[in-house]
């Protein structure tokens, strides 16, 4: 009890700012904060329509890259594998939190580092013991590193449409020089600090996404398709490539929880026709046709995002770049959020409490945009920058900490030989394709920036 009541303490003193984050990392794909349990509870379908928006975005643009690299057959096989462990741990989340959340008695069910960290103190098993304290660090930095790799991976997308478009009009720009002019318009959605100017632009990110999912079928439906096109790898070093970009493609796990909390009745979210299920179903249905017929119709000139392959000396398409560059920039701002106010937090506890906390927060949100447009025009290659993020914290936030958690809160008496199993195969599933993920990107952008060079 005295654990419990420890941890409730923490929760409400040191915990609340990073707790509000990771909802609102949630929110980062939600159209409203999560402030109290006493708000009106969610209904299945605006569940359901939050769910699949927090799992669709430049990841789903870059599946025509994967195929291309895997082969129709191998790269669909890869992502049903990956679709379902991610299912799984989803699964394994939701049941974790609902077990956390009746051990300590809470009227909120716990965020995403507050369950694998009571997890963890709550195993049986003293190794994980002996690091919970620290795990719960450990998520919320993964989660950091995501929400920054995100909206570097978003001014990569910017600034290569807007170079392209450019390039129809004879201005041949660099994109060093393009990331560059972009920066206004990312700094200005830096720098919104209230939830209430940031939601709303969810909307507008959504119908430029959609409209440019449209307009990409459209084109890789009609006319002849590529004679190119195959169903197996070419190179099978470049298959911890395509891992990474289909991790990157299933990032809103985070976003489970908060949804889960805000549901009206929990078993519409994890029953066989709930939400988690249906939202992945839906989520795979956007996936796989975008990426299938985009490799089909271009075949190995495929470009990293779809929308490069657009015609863009037709006005129509110029429209539609404009519009998702418009929304991507929205995305910019939701995904920026918690990163900032997670940066912040940690800042005032060593240096607080500032005196004008306007001018640090503002301060802080400078550096780290800075810091995101550093990691987009040192690695200008939007593939390999989309790998390497979900080689690494995807892989980590989507498998490894589920998996870990589960092992650890899982009672000797009540073992599961299957249950162990299947966490045993997520987390050497987890670490494979994170080493050669790492190891395979980390090449690649050594062998372009070598390229580059001798070229310049």
């Amino acid at each position: 009890m005295e654990t419990d009541k420890l941890n409730d303490r923490e929760n409400k003193t040191n915990g609340d700012t990073q707790l509000a984050v990771v909802e609102m990392g949630e929110l980062n794909h939600c159209s409203r904060p999560s402030t109290s349990g006493e708000n009106k509870r969610s209904g299945y379908l605006v569940t359901l329509m939050h769910f699949i928006k927090g799992n669709i975005g430049c990841g789903m643009l870059a599946m025509g890259e994967a195929f291309k690299i895997g082969g129709l057959y191998l790269t669909l096989i890869i992502l049903l594998y990956v679709w379902l462990i991610s299912v799984y741990n989803m699964h394994v989340l939701t049941t974790l939190s609902r077990k956390v959340q009746n051990r300590l008695q809470a009227k909120r069910a716990p965020s995403f580092g507050d369950t694998v960290e009571n997890a963890f103190k709550m195993s049986d098993k003293w190794i994980f013991r002996s690091i919970s304290n620290n795990i719960r660090k450990i998520v919320f930095y993964n989660i950091l590193i995501t929400q920054l790799g995100l909206c570097s991976v978003y001014i990569l997308f910017i600034g290569t449409s807007l170079q392209k478009l450019l390039l129809q009009y004879s201005y041949e720009i660099n994109i060093q020089t393009v990331l560059l002019f972009t920066m206004p318009l990312i700094m200005v959605c830096a720098s919104l600090r209230k939830l209430r100017f940031i939601a709303p632009l969810s909307t507008l990110a959504n119908f430029a996404l959609i409209t440019g999912v449209i307009t990409i079928m459209y084109y890789s439906c009609s006319g002849p398709s590529s004679k190119g096109t195959r169903y197996s790898y070419s190179k099978w070093t470049e298959l911890p490539t395509m891992f990474g970009i289909i991790m990157f493609s299933f990032e809103g796990i985070g976003l489970v929880l908060p949804l889960f909390a805000e549901i009206d009745d929990g078993k519409k979210f994890t029953s066989s026709f709930g939400v988690l299920n249906f939202g992945m179903v839906a989520v795979m249905m956007l996936n796989v046709p975008l990426g299938m017929t985009g490799y089909s119709k271009w075949g190995d000139d495929v470009q990293s995002s779809l929308t490069l392959n657009l015609p863009y000396d037709h006005e129509l398409t110029q429209f539609v770049i404009l519009m998702m560059i418009l929304g991507i920039a929205c995305s910019y701002a939701l995904q920026f959020y918690p990163a900032a106010v997670i940066v912040y937090s940690d800042l005032e506890k060593i240096y607080g409490p500032f005196n004008h906390p306007a001018v640090w927060d503002y301060s802080i949100r400078i550096c780290i945009c800075l810091v995101t447009y550093l990691a987009a025009s040192t690695v200008p290659h939007l593939d390999l920058f989309m790998s390497l993020v979900g080689s690494v914290t995807c892989v980590a936030l989507t498998m490894i900490f589920p998996a870990l958690s589960n092992l650890a809160f899982r009672t000797k008496d009540k073992c599961s030989f299957f249950g162990t199993f299947f966490d045993m195969v997520t987390i050497l599933t987890a670490v494979i394709g994170s080493v050669t993920g790492i190891y395979a990107n980390t090449t690649a952008i050594y062998e372009a920036f070598s390229q580059n060079h001798s070229n310049g």
